[in-house]
């Protein structure tokens, strides 16, 4: 295989392991392949996506975020509750984001302010914080079916298309831009990447840590709003184990657990990759015990994929450093 190939791989390696799954679930089951179906895969994905959105951020700087779906579950509480004591659902949604963004900082605080394991952290704060949700829901599933204004955000469609669709493109946007155009968006890569030569630079790593937590936390806020949305109830027990969900797609779409290394983009593919996924499986009538090794193995196969392509660039980058040092 020529270096031209290996290249266009790299370039194109998410475009091709998508094409490739849709081809052999398609070849599988005729009923994969349509516009339906492919609406389908992206509402179903779109919480997960849009809560990945800001936990990117906390794997870029090199560290991990355990509460997203506890955090999800405790906003979309929040913002049931209020919208039932008949606060007006804009600043219903604002308060539930702010009970994400407070999540966010003291999740960054105790990790970087008084040195707690990230891991030991938000494992912590999760258990915290479903106490919490228990507590102000008393034990019991919230309904919001009475708000069709609210009950729109999750099963509403535009033009056809999903709104919570519209939300994961949303927050796509606003990650990309924060991450690609905004300073602090490249000082994420700086700290994750080396925290001793990002403090030599004066950046300040204690700020960079606290935004990213802050980030993912927003972000898991607004995927709970959507999620109550879109079940028209809220409940303690909401979004259980999406944090596992969010940080595969993250590592499936390229991004180093040690940190300072992927993108935006990469997220969205491996929140699709997992979609189509599923959604095949289902079509395919594959039985239940058979979904996770069958999952493991497509998933293992496209990171592999993706590693090696990222490798292949690199070697190209030390090559072409080299020849012109001679």
């Amino acid at each position: 295989m020529n270096d031209n190939v290996k290249l266009a791989l790299y370039r194109f390696r998410y475009a091709i392991i998508l094409l490739a799954v849709v081809l052999g679930l398609t070849l599988a089951t005729p009923k994969f392949f349509s516009s339906n179906n492919f609406l389908n895969i992206l509402w179903a994905v779109s919480i997960v996506g849009i809560i990945s959105m800001g936990a990117t951020f906390v794997i870029l700087v090199g560290r991990i975020d355990l509460s997203v779906g506890q955090t999800a579950a405790l906003s979309g509480i929040t913002a049931a509750l209020l919208i039932k004591g008949g606060t007006p659902i804009p600043a219903a949604i604002a308060a539930a984001c702010c009970v994400g963004a407070a999540v966010g900082i003291v999740n960054g605080l105790l990790v970087i302010q008084f040195h707690v394991s990230e891991f030991i952290t938000t494992l912590a704060t999760g258990s915290i914080i479903t106490g919490i949700a228990q507590m102000i829901s008393k034990g019991k599933t919230i309904s919001i079916m009475e708000s069709k204004a609210y009950i729109f955000l999750g099963s509403g469609k535009i033009a056809d298309i999903p709104i919570p669709i519209f939300c994961f493109l949303l927050s796509f946007l606003i990650a990309f831009f924060i991450l690609n155009y905004m300073v602090l968006g490249r000082k994420c890569y700086a700290v994750g990447g080396n925290a001793r030569a990002a403090r030599v630079s004066n950046i300040n790593v204690k700020r960079v840590v606290v935004f990213a937590y802050v980030l993912s936390g927003i972000a898991a806020a607004f995927g709970g709003i959507i999620l109550s949305a879109l079940n028209q109830q809220a409940s303690a027990s909401t979004a259980s184990g999406y944090e596992l969900d969010v940080i595969a797609a993250i590592v499936i779409g390229g991004a180093s657990m040690s940190g300072g290394v992927g993108t935006i983009p990469g997220t969205v593919f491996g929140v699709v990759l997992i979609g189509l996924i599923n959604n095949g499986l289902n079509l395919l009538s594959v039985p239940g015990t058979w979904h996770p090794v069958v999952k493991g193995v497509i998933i293992l196969a496209a990171v592999a994929f993706n590693n090696y392509s990222i490798r292949f660039m690199k070697s190209q980058k030390v090559e072409k450093k080299a020849a012109g040092a001679v």
